[in-house]
């Protein structure tokens, strides 16, 4: 009995080690705290699409913080991008990552003329103005990747932080820029990602030991259900709560301690 005690508690205190996270809140974490970021840029999809310069302009001069989403090109390009493929936003089968930046520049965003833009082109458009989130999609080639998006970064004047749902790509900015301010993006998963990492061990954040997130980004459908998410913030990280709607915002201010928004105009910090 004293042995499967034993054995019991060991278990209990390895997955609280797993899903710790970080203790040090980061120096910027101010600059995030209280505010409202819009999803993808703030856009209609219909004169402004998601993830366009248009969409980022709108966002940083109504004052609204930036959440975007980074891929890589089969040539090396650093796009803003969200999903895998073309098919939702350009009605094409084209994969990104088997692509190159001179072909993605042959289809427009929706029915806007606009591009697929460079990670560079929306850094140079947003200039500082507001503080961005950075997620970078989860890909095999994590270090490649990171350090693409890391030279751009560090030479960027403005507050930002990055995240990712692969705690492979968040333990990379551990080991490599420890002083970049991190987060760990999870919802409730109902398959293996794209990392391989079962889909219990993602939605319980159970690799928090390696990415040593400063901030947690949840998906707000599924926090409340979510021990480990409340363990996070019990140890004192930072919260983000995501993709909120007009429906969702008087609960979600009172629930995290930053919004992702989406679909409304919600005050620029509450």
């Amino acid at each position: 009995m004293n042995h499967l005690f034993s054995l019991a508690v060991l278990g209990v205190g390895a997955c609280v080690l797993s899903v710790m996270p970080s203790f040090h809140p980061h120096p910027l974490q101010s600059k995030f705290t209280r505010r409202c970021f819009a999803h993808r840029g703030l856009f209609d999809n219909q004169s402004r699409c998601e993830n366009s310069l248009s969409a980022f302009q709108a966002a940083a001069d109504a004052g609204y913080g930036i959440e975007l989403d980074l891929q890589m090109t089969a040539d090396g390009k650093i796009v803003v991008f969200h999903d895998d493929n073309l098919r939702r936003m350009c009605s094409v089968p084209l994969e990104i990552e088997q692509a190159t930046y001179q072909q993605l520049q042959e289809y427009n965003l929706g029915e806007t003329q606009e591009k697929i833009p460079l990670f560079s082109q929306v850094l140079e458009l947003v200039d500082g103005r507001v503080p961005l989130i950075v997620e970078i999609k989860s890909t095999e080639q994590v270090e490649l990747v990171c350090l693409k998006v890391y030279d751009l970064l560090r030479r960027y004047a403005g507050d930002y932080c990055i995240e990712s749902m692969n705690p492979m790509i968040v333990n990379w900015f551990v080991k490599n820029a420890p002083q970049v301010m991190r987060g760990q993006l999870s919802t409730r998963f109902h398959e293996k990602s794209a990392a391989g990492i079962p889909a219990a061990a993602l939605s319980n954040m159970m690799f928090n030991f390696l990415s040593k997130p400063h901030f947690i980004a949840y998906d707000h459908r599924y926090a409340a259900d979510s021990r480990a998410f409340r363990f996070c913030k019990a140890c004192g990280a930072m919260t983000v709560g995501w993709t909120i709607r007009e429906q969702d915002y008087a609960d979600a201010i009172q629930k995290y301690d930053a919004i992702i928004f989406e679909g409304f105009l919600p005050p620029i910090t509450y």
